[in-house]
């Protein structure tokens, strides 16, 4: 698929049936089938991404550091710097906070086009604990100069990703949430340079900002507002850094309220990067930030702390009518 030419539906609809990591590991398998000089620099965590066909028919583009993040990103900076295409998939709570200082000047001050993939965003590995919940990665990325930050709603829009930062590699971070959860929100098929915000809702009461897989959860919570004669229209953000500030002017200038969610922080993500572009705004309608404590909760399932932390759609749609003054039943 060269870039420019769209995904199809067919393929968007058979990308999302699959686990996200499944996706994630077909693409790497079929760049290093196409590209003379790819890296995929993996710490430990490579066995359970799918990668034994790289591993198989091309060994020398697989490069296993062991558990030591810090390595990991300045080995794939080395390789980046020296022409490779360097693919750094490993737990985002690690490659973002451990490797912070290497990420910074690599990435940011040395501008070695790495792209980094954080593997359990969110609240994916709630059942290991606070440890492991990646809850400030994406503020910690949108920090370092030249980053692209980035954050797929569903497969289709992660392999897109992938291959666009392949055909043009620079330095980047995608971070993947739900990752076992089935999503398909691009139905009618994915545009390859598709990285600016996509209205997949209309409405014009409640402007809702969303990005990542809880961008399913916001979509049915806009369901359950329209029940309520709350219309709601719903704006997925594929990208968090750069951000598109005047898409977000645009889309937010009729509502009564707009919100933003995400499995992240309410610090430093998309809330704070709202925050950010409507300030400036003349008059800008008053904004709820909608996303997960600063304090992780305990161990749990996804499921189990997106309801706990009132990130599930009956979640977000209360959360909603709380502040509009007529409360969900």
């Amino acid at each position: 698929m060269e870039n420019g030419t769209p995904l199809p539906s067919t393929s968007t609809q058979r990308l999302c049936l699959l686990h996200a990591y499944e996706a994630l590991g077909k693409t790497l398998c079929d760049l290093a089938d196409e590209l003379p000089q790819l890296a995929v620099v993996v710490a430990d965590y490579g066995r359970r991404l799918f990668l034994d066909r790289l591993r198989k028919d091309h060994p020398e583009d697989y490069v296993q550091v062991g558990i030591a993040e810090q390595n990991q990103v300045s080995v794939a900076a080395a390789l980046a710097l020296e022409g490779f295409c360097a693919f750094v998939p490993s737990y985002a709570a690690f490659i973002t906070g451990r490797a912070f200082d290497q990420v910074r000047i690599c990435m940011g001050s040395m501008k070695a086009p790495v792209i980094l993939i954080g593997l359990s965003a969110g609240y994916d590995s709630g059942t290991l604990g606070a440890t492991h919940m990646a809850t400030e990665d994406a503020a910690l990325m949108r920090t370092v100069p030249g980053v692209l930050v980035l954050s797929p709603a569903d497969n289709a829009e992660l392999v897109v990703m992938l291959r666009q930062l392949a055909a043009h590699p620079q330095p980047a971070y995608i971070r993947i949430t739900g990752a076992s959860e089935q999503s398909c929100l691009h139905v009618k098929g994915l545009p390859q340079k598709a990285m600016r915000p996509e209205t997949l809702r209309s409405g014009h009461d409640v402007t809702i900002f969303a990005t990542g897989k809880i961008c399913k959860e916001a979509l049915h919570a806009a369901d359950i507002l329209q029940t309520e004669a709350i219309s709601a229209s719903l704006t997925e953000v594929p990208c968090l850094n750069p951000f598109d500030a005047e898409a977000a002017r645009k889309a937010t200038a009729k509502a009564r309220l707009i919100v933003s969610v995400e499995e992240h922080s309410v610090r430093g993500g998309l809330g704070s990067a709202l925050r950010e572009a409507l300030s400036t705004a003349p008059s800008a309608p008053p904004l709820l930030t909608l996303g997960t404590p600063l304090v992780p909760p305990s161990a749990d399932t996804r499921p189990a702390l997106l309801h706990h932390v009132a990130l599930d759609a009956q979640g977000i749609a209360a959360s909603i009518e709380a502040f509009l003054g007529s409360p969900v039943a």
